[in-house]
């Protein structure tokens, strides 16, 4: 089976098209969801006049499948036609809400790391350089993980992060959109329908707007400052503390 998955677009059907392998895990599950926010992005951003229209910046596109991913989570049980029983989703959340809170910090490593990388190019060429540089922002961005006796795996991290090697500089997006995925899913725990109905709205503008005007359509802020995050990590780690409650 091929690796990973994604969604494209078929644009004289208008429709788009999932790739993705399942091997039964909830991970299957996640990236049927992420891939369908991407799938529900093209079905609204089709009815523009023109195929150039279509395209938002890459921040709200992964907005779009982010927000997929929270907005379905209630829905994942047996009740609402899926396949979890009421502890099998209340788990499922909780170890997606934990990463929310975990990627942020790592997504600043990343981002981190590049910056160094290009403009210290002389120190970057040297492996056992990038190794220490990599391991600093790990232990200052993520302190806490006790990695004794695997040092070696904390400092080479860099070498496991493709898109450093790909894409260069293309990773902050992600911490951007996350933002703004939680702010949706904030809304969404206040009125599901209207924070639907906002989220559809800002995706069938396609890349008609500028982001911050995405943002704005799908009442988010763009935004990503510490008064922001620390309310958003907080009413994450309430949920996450709710769900552990229910799995005692």
């Amino acid at each position: 089976k091929a690796l990973g998955g994604y969604c494209s677009t078929l644009p004289l059907r208008k429709r788009p098209f999932i790739f993705m392998n399942g091997i039964g895990t909830h991970d299957d599950v996640q990236t049927m969801l992420h891939e369908s926010g991407h799938a529900f992005h093209a079905f609204e951003a089709a009815a523009l006049p023109f195929i150039w229209q279509e395209n938002a910046p890459m921040e709200f596109c992964e907005v779009a499948s982010m927000s997929m991913e929270l907005l379905a989570a209630p829905y994942l049980t047996n009740q609402h036609g899926g396949f979890y029983t009421q502890t099998e989703a209340a788990q499922a959340q909780k170890e997606h809400l934990e990463g929310l809170i975990t990627f942020l910090p790592y997504m600043a490593v990343v981002d981190a790391f590049q910056h160094w990388v290009y403009t210290h190019p002389q120190a970057a060429a040297n492996p056992n350089e990038c190794d220490k540089t990599w391991d600093t922002l790990w232990q200052k961005f993520m302190p806490g993980i006790d990695f004794t006796g695997y040092e070696p795996i904390r400092e080479s991290g860099w070498h496991r992060k493709l898109h450093i090697f790909q894409v260069p500089f293309y990773y902050i997006e992600y911490g951007i959109a996350q933002i703004g995925a939680m702010q949706i899913w904030r809304n969404s725990l206040k009125d599901q329908q209207a924070a639907t109905q906002a989220y559809r709205r800002a995706l069938a503008l396609g890349g008609t707007k500028t982001l911050p005007e995405l943002f704005k359509a799908a009442d988010i802020e763009f935004r990503f400052d510490a008064e922001l995050v620390t309310e958003l990590v907080a009413l994450v780690e309430d949920k996450i503390a709710q769900l552990e409650a229910r799995l005692r």
